[in-house]
């Protein structure tokens, strides 16, 4: 098999001629620990190629949201508008709302977000001709495209005063989603990945309640048109304890998920179990102990033993998050070079 066709089984829950493998981003501080004794001069993306196909990786996925650069901050950082209308200050490791996309939801009624002309798909254009890597585009969810517009603190206490009103503003944000989920299909994209933290270590974010208005309905619309469009796997990523929602995930329509923190409590085995004939399993590699501090020999008992749980099919090896600049080069290579005696 080769990447695209090893990936799309796995999507797909059918036979693999091995565990595929991949990260959704790869940090730039292990990118540069990673390459410190190569000599060769490389690109930005040039990089980001060695790196995966270095470390056997059969996928990549791109983050393409756009922003419109509006000026600089008194120290030095860049202030932002995203298409949400929302103005932000953006930092190495961090975001600082300036300006929420509406002061007030009752104003949602005029609220319009950019125009998706301003989306962009350089980077998926650029590994579609320049690599054989299967292909992930990424967008955002209700949950956090709203939180992300409006602030975390205005965005719970709406969901709680004004779910209604929320929703309105997640149907107009999550139609320009869509509109950038077509136009990465169109540039050649096979899978879509739905990002959305909808939880935390012990539980959701939100009660049950606000769930079933913001969040549930948005994600089958937007599968529904990304179906009707064209016949991919959509991918659903949030970190934290999902067990209590994973029926819901799977009743919207998704058809696998991303992160099974360890460390929240998601145990794959239980997982597998109970929801391995309905989605495909991606991660669940713990990046809070065994990859910044344990041993490659931990490493690789670890993921053998977690390919045996979760694999071989319906199963791709990743972390629980993003290949983060904590992680060891040497532990990164006992990880997805597992299965290499």
């Amino acid at each position: 098999m080769n990447k695209k066709e090893r990936v799309l089984a796995a999507l797909r829950r059918e036979p693999v001629d091995r565990i595929p493998r991949g990260e959704l981003a790869i940090e730039p501080g292990f990118m540069a620990m990673y390459l410190a004794d190569v000599e060769k001069p490389m690109s930005a993306l040039e990089k980001e190629i060695y790196v995966r196909k270095d470390l056997g990786f059969d996928f990549i996925n791109m983050h393409e949201f756009p922003k419109t650069l509006l000026g600089y901050a008194d120290d030095g950082y860049p202030i932002y508008q995203s298409p949400y209308n929302d103005i932000f200050k953006e930092t190495p490791h961090s975001f600082q709302l300036l300006k929420p996309a509406l002061e007030d939801i009752e104003d949602v009624e005029e609220y319009q977000t950019a125009d998706l002309s301003v989306a962009t798909s350089h980077l998926l254009e650029f590994y579609e001709n320049n690599t054989d890597f299967f292909l992930i585009s990424q967008i955002n969810g209700p949950v956090s495209a709203l939180d992300w517009a409006l602030g975390m603190e205005d965005y719970m206490c709406y969901c709680m005063t004004d779910p209604e009103l929320v929703a309105k503003l997640a149907d107009k944000i999550m139609d320009f989603e869509i509109g950038r989920a077509k136009m990465f299909l169109d540039k050649g994209a096979e899978a879509i990945l739905i990002t959305d933290d909808i939880a935390f270590n012990t539980g959701l974010l939100l009660p049950p309640e606000a769930m079933e208005t913001v969040a549930y309905p948005f994600y089958k619309k937007v599968i529904r048109e990304i179906k009707a469009y064209k016949d991919v796997p959509v991918i659903f990523h949030s970190d934290g304890y999902l067990y209590d929602v994973l029926q819901d995930i799977v009743d919207c329509g998704f058809d696998a998920i991303q992160s099974l923190q360890p460390s929240a409590g998601m145990d794959i085995e239980r997982v597998k179990k109970e929801f391995g004939d309905k989605l495909c399993l991606i991660g669940n590699v713990d990046l809070n102990y065994l990859l910044p501090f344990g041993t490659p020999e931990d490493v690789k008992k670890e993921v053998k033993d977690l390919a045996k749980k979760a694999g071989p099919d319906g199963f791709i090896l990743s972390t629980c998050n993003i290949l983060t600049d904590a992680v060891k080069v040497e532990n990164a290579k006992a990880m997805y070079l597992f299965d290499k005696e």
